[in-house]
């Protein structure tokens, strides 16, 4: 498939039947489209297969435009409004992508608030914007208000993974390195893909779209991993490049929702469990399964997308070891992982310490 891609309104067929809802539900919904196309709008869509599958449309607001809003939102902070928000029916995995697309957007801006109106009517879209932090605000006419207020400080952490999404706790938890090879990276991390790799290595599979990722695995230390533990991910060079120095990058970091081992599995409970967010096919976690040739499970969030990628080199800088460390997996202290985020151009806002 394609990548998200983010195109001007003028670029998007308007007669497409996927906006048909819309007009539905919204009088003046051409007028309004036509008006955003004029001025040079742009929002995130994606096609499969010629067809239009998901619509995002986000404005940044300072001042926010109160009208028709009760109780009004604070004036004194800069949003992110999710001015159109559309994904069709039963694509849970690619309306989480969108979600964290918004929460990129708005770090990106510098902006931690966001606020959305929706139908009650559209209780998927409500329950999944709830799960990742949305919360009812109030009303702006016949439609319901919902905020997210992005972390920025501790006592904004609600102490849960998901509602607390994307920001990162660093507090009492271990930091690691982890090593994944590129012929798995890509396919799991779709937003953190290396600008020399071809976009239709991803495919139209949930682990490409999902906030939640399951890696398995068999390197060693992994089984000591706890809630909540923060991974940076280590993308390992490709088999044709020559020096792993300049070719082996961190990419991104996740947080760690739970590990397990293949033991407490029977066959079907396996699959169920990582094919909704793994790369492999059923039938190769089957061959795994009998196998048990990986058989430690971690179930993780996909938070944070580097800006910039740190090579090898850059990270043998930080992480000085007497001996040279197995890249796989290293156990990071709290200097050497800060300084790694600040080489990949994270913003600390979200770094909660």
């Amino acid at each position: 498939m394609a990548n998200i891609e983010y195109k001007s309104f003028n670029e998007i067929n308007l007669q497409d039947t996927f906006f048909d809802s819309l007009r539905q539900d919204y009088q003046g919904f051409d007028n309004w489209y036509n008006r955003k196309a004029s001025q040079g709008e742009k929002a995130y869509i994606l096609y499969e297969k010629d067809e239009l599958v998901c619509f995002l449309y986000l404005k940044e607001e300072n001042p926010i435009d109160n009208t028709n809003i009760t109780p009004s939102l604070d004036t004194t902070k800069s949003w992110v409004k999710v001015g159109t928000f559309k994904v069709i029916p039963h694509r849970t995995k690619l309306g989480e992508r969108l979600i964290k697309r918004m929460f990129d957007f708005a770090i990106s801006k510098n902006i931690f608030n966001l606020y959305v109106t929706a139908f009650a009517k559209h209780e998927a879209l409500i329950n999944l914007l709830e799960q990742y932090g949305f919360k009812q605000w109030g009303n702006k006419g016949d439609e319901l208000v919902l905020i997210k207020n992005i972390a920025t400080t501790s006592k904004d952490m609600q102490q849960n993974i998901c509602l607390d999404f994307p920001s990162i706790n660093t507090k009492n938890v271990s930091k690691y390195i982890l090593g994944i090879h590129p012929q798995y990276h890509t396919g799991m991390f779709s937003d953190s893909m290396l600008k020399t790799e071809n976009f239709n290595i991803l495919q139209d599979s949930s682990e490409a779209n999902s906030i939640h990722k399951v890696y398995i695995t068999k390197i060693q230390g992994i089984e000591n991993l706890k809630i909540g533990d923060l991974l940076i991910i280590y993308r390992t060079k490709d088999e044709k490049a020559s020096n792993a120095n300049y070719s082996s990058v961190v990419t991104s970091l996740c947080v760690v929702e739970e590990y397990r081992h293949i033991s407490r599995f029977t066959e079907e409970e396996f699959i169920k469990y990582c094919k909704p967010h793994n790369i492999f096919t059923e039938d190769e976690l089957k061959q795994y399964y009998k196998s048990r040739k990986y058989p430690k499970i971690i179930k993780m969030t996909y938070n944070i997308s580097f800006k910039k990628r740190v090579i090898l080199d850059t990270l043998r800088g930080i992480v000085k070891r007497e001996s040279e460390p197995y890249w796989g997996f290293v156990s990071l202290n709290d200097d050497e992982f800060q300084q790694i985020l600040k080489a990949g151009g994270v913003n600390e806002s979200i770094i909660i310490h």
